[in-house]
Parts: structure tokens; C-alpha cells; sequence
């Protein structure tokens, strides 16, 4: 069987979709939930210490929510991509103040231009050094990367026709959708909300600690997971700080993880496979499995096992490199 005609059977598995996001839901729950009773059985010290891996705990697992946002904006996430886009908003989007589409809008050229001067991703182009890292966790990449997405849409967003209309013509009946900027300005004020309401609650409950845990896991923890992972999937192993990607173009670079429960939690939703997804995003990761036994099969089996990593191995190389300058 033909590559062609077997993808058209590698439907989405959408109950497993929706019992991963349930779990990094759960997860986080149970993070903040731990603290707030460490400190009811053992007092404000013992929560405090506790507060620590929780730190680490919420950002894992707030960036593999993350991740969810990518499967959506492939729409994996139901049937129709209205009830897809809209599910993602309320469910995952929330917690990191984007919408679907907008991320869409910007991530769809990321497969067309990848390693090119025309990526609309491009944080692998920095190196793993110590003033990156803490670039990571301080939020000032995000803030970069907001500016650039900023600049990007103002660049790509469409020229407005005239508002007059010939007399005798009347608008078509239902309401204009905002443009992407009111969205993701909407969108980032929920998230706001959100995150506000969870700090107001926990320390409502008298639980500073658990309050402090998702502050720092939100704000440092979670930029540096999803700045961490993005370089290790696309950055080459033996390129130095000193190379300006801005200026020289990077090339394109994928790579396969393993499929460990640690590789498939901090690549979750599939980016531990993330070499298979750049071949056909059209693919949800619930069907992977069936993809990567097919291509196995054909000449594509040496790049696919040039391909394979461990996250460990890679960060290890990518940070021994950072090291060297």
C-alpha cells in the first residue's frame, strides 16, 4: 500500500487526546493539592519545602498542556475544526493567553520555512548558554517572542478594504470575528484572569505555599521547559554560540526521542516524534505508532534512525557545546 492511500487511515484517536490533556489537568491539580495538605498535616516549614519539586512539577506540566495547543492548531482535537478551535481556547489556550487560530496563523510557516530566515520559530537559533537559560526563565524570551509574532502579523495582516459600500447593500446577517490582535489581546487578558484567580484561591486558603508553587512553575519553570525543548528539536548538536542565526541561516533539523514515559510527557502530544510530524503534519501523534512501522519499510528507515535520541543525550551535547562558545 501506497504512503498516499495508508495516511487516509490514521484518523485521530480523539479519546486518547482528551484523556492526556485530563491528565496534565490532574497532575497539576495534584501538585498544588499536595502542598496545601502538607502544610494542614505539617505546618507553613514543611509546605515550604514541599513547595519546591512543586515548583518544577506545575511548569513540567503546564508545558505539556502547552503542547496541546500545537495538536489543535493541526486540528486533532475533534471532528470539526470549529468545535476543535473552540475546545482549545477554553481548555488549553486559557492558561497561556493565545487563541488557536492565532497560534495557526504564525505556526503554519514554521513547517513551510523551517532552519530558513522566513521560520516563524525560531528559538532554536540560540545556544543553550547560561544568559539564554535564564532568558528562559526570567520570561524575557517570551516577551521576544511575543514582540516578533507581534511584528509578524502586523506585516502579514491584510490591507482594509474601504468601508463604503454601494447604497442599496446591507451586511450579511451574524457578527464580524474580531481580528487576531482583539483576539489574542482578549485572550491574554483570560489567561491573566486565570492565573490570577488560582494565586487568589490558594492564598484564599491559607495556602501561601501552593500559591507560590504555581507562581514561580507558571512564570520560570514552564518559558524554560518550552524554550529548553524547542532548541533540542530543531538546533544543531555542534553549533556554537558564536554563530548568529539571524544572519546565517541554520538549516532544517528534526529529530526523533524516545518513547519512554518521561520523553512522551515532556515531548507530549507527540513532540517526542517530532521528525514524523514535520513529514506529514497532517497526522495526529495518537497514530504515530502506525506511521513510524510504515515508513520502517521504506527507504526512509536510515533517516529515521539517524534521527534517534535521547532528550538526555541531546541537551547534554547542545549544553557541552553552549560551554565551548
Amino acid at each position: 500500500m501506497r504512503w498516499i492511500d495508508y495516511r487516509k487511515t490514521l484518523t485521530p484517536r480523539y479519546g486518547i487526546i482528551w484523556r492526556d490533556i485530563g491528565a496534565c489537568y490532574l497532575l497539576l491539580a495534584a501538585g498544588v493539592t499536595a502542598v496545601a495538605l502538607v502544610q494542614r498535616s505539617l505546618g507553613e516549614s514543611a509546605a515550604a519545602a514541599a513547595a519546591v519539586p512543586v515548583v518544577l512539577w506545575t511548569g513540567y506540566w503546564l508545558h505539556a498542556l502547552f503542547l496541546f495547543g500545537h495538536e489543535a492548531a493541526h486540528a486533532h482535537l475533534a471532528p470539526r475544526r470549529r468545535a476543535n478551535d473552540r475546545l482549545a481556547d477554553w481548555l488549553v489556550w486559557l492558561f497561556f493567553g493565545s487563541t488557536t487560530a492565532n497560534y495557526r496563523h504564525t505556526h503554519m510557516a514554521h513547517h513551510s520555512h523551517l532552519g530558513s530566515h522566513r521560520d516563524t520559530e525560531t528559538t532554536y537559533q540560540l545556544c543553550l548558554s547560561v544568559a539564554n537559560l535564564l532568558k528562559g526563565m526570567t520570561g524575557l524570551r517570551v516577551l521576544e517572542v511575543l514582540l516578533r509574532k507581534g511584528r509578524l502579523a502586523r506585516q502579514t495582516a491584510p490591507r482594509r478594504r474601504s468601508s463604503k459600500r454601494p447604497s442599496g447593500r446591507r451586511r450579511g446577517p451574524g457578527r464580524r470575528r474580531p481580528s487576531r490582535a482583539v483576539a489574542g489581546a482578549l485572550a491574554s487578558l483570560r489567561s491573566v484572569v486565570l492565573h490570577a484567580g488560582i494565586l487568589t484561591l490558594l492564598v484564599a486558603s491559607g495556602s501561601f505555599p501552593a500559591a507560590l508553587a504555581w507562581l514561580l512553575g507558571a512564570g520560570a519553570i514552564f518559558p524554560l521547559c518550552a524554550m529548553t525543548r524547542t532548541v533540542v528539536e530543531h538546533r544543531r548538536l555542534d553549533a556554537p554560540c558564536s554563530v548568529d542565526f539571524t544572519v546565517v541561516e541554520h538549516g532544517p533539523v528534526n529529530r526523533l526521542f524516545g518513547g519512554d514515559p518521561l520523553s512522551r510527557s515532556f515531548g507530549a502530544a507527540g513532540f517526542n516524534k517530532h521528525l514524523l510530524h514535520h513529514w506529514d503534519p497532517a497526522i495526529s501523534y495518537t497514530r504515530f505508532g502506525e506511521m513510524e512501522r510504515f515508513l520502517a519499510r521504506t527507504p526512509l528507515v536510515a533517516e529515521i534512525e539517524a534521527s534517534r535520541i535521547g532528550y538526555g543525550a541531546a541537551l547534554k551535547r547542545l549544553l557541552l557545546e553552549a560551554r565551548r562558545g
